[in-house]
């Protein structure tokens, strides 16, 4: 068990040890625990923050709310939501229809964590709610050491046409790059990662040993 604080609040909060497979809760992903977790209210969440667990509302002793399937956070007010309709936003305008007064109040009161996906519902809490994160910027450490990390790449790829006009050498080089997929050899590709460095792939070695097989 860990002893957590909130950045504007001397209360202590317990962060109980995770509940087992037998439990129902897997471990955490890419080797993460919870002592790399740190106190926030719900609406210091950042995008991308792993939520591992909530603490109960009010004051005194609070339970640790351990989350199932930790998620990553996309934080959105509850009005801009960009649920499409789920059981957590059918009961929040249910709530707001009760007292019209109510509408005002729920940008204010509520916080959206995550929009609905799949079969899973929004997760919406108090604004002011103690959550249990692992920051992004340690996820993305994490992620990055266990290889699994998905990145965006730019991949690019040149050559030389003899043409009459600008679409005709796009046109050339479209027939060329569909003739890659079939008896050609392949091209030479430049491709760039997101911290902008560029790596040269020459798939043409890969074709080689393949012929030398």
């Amino acid at each position: 068990m860990r002893t957590l604080t909130l950045a504007d609040s001397p209360e202590l909060l317990s962060l109980t040890d995770r509940p087992t497979d037998d439990d129902g809760f897997g471990p955490l992903p890419y080797g993460l625990t919870l002592d790399q977790a740190v106190a926030v209210r719900a609406h210091e969440v950042k995008s991308g923050d792993l939520v591992v667990a909530q603490f109960s509302d009010g004051t005194g002793v609070r339970p640790t709310e351990h989350v199932p399937e930790p998620f990553p956070a996309d934080p959105h007010t509850v009005s801009a939501c960009p649920c499409e309709g789920c059981e957590e936003c059918d009961d929040m305008d249910a709530w707001t229809l009760q007292e019209h007064s109510r509408v005002a109040d729920v940008d204010w009161r509520f916080l959206c964590l995550t929009p609905a996906e799949g079969r899973e519902p929004c997760v919406i809490v108090l604004r002011n709610r103690p959550v249990a994160v692992i920051p992004a910027d340690v996820v993305a450490r994490a992620e990055e050491a266990a290889g699994t990390r998905v990145r965006t790449y730019g991949v690019m790829w040149s050559a030389d046409f003899e043409a009459s006009s600008p679409e005709e050498a796009a046109r050339l080089a479209y027939e060329q790059l569909k003739s890659y997929a079939t008896d050609a050899w392949p091209p030479e590709l430049e491709v760039t990662d997101e911290d902008n460095q560029t790596t040269v792939i020459d798939l043409r070695d890969a074709k080689r040993a393949e012929a030398d097989r």
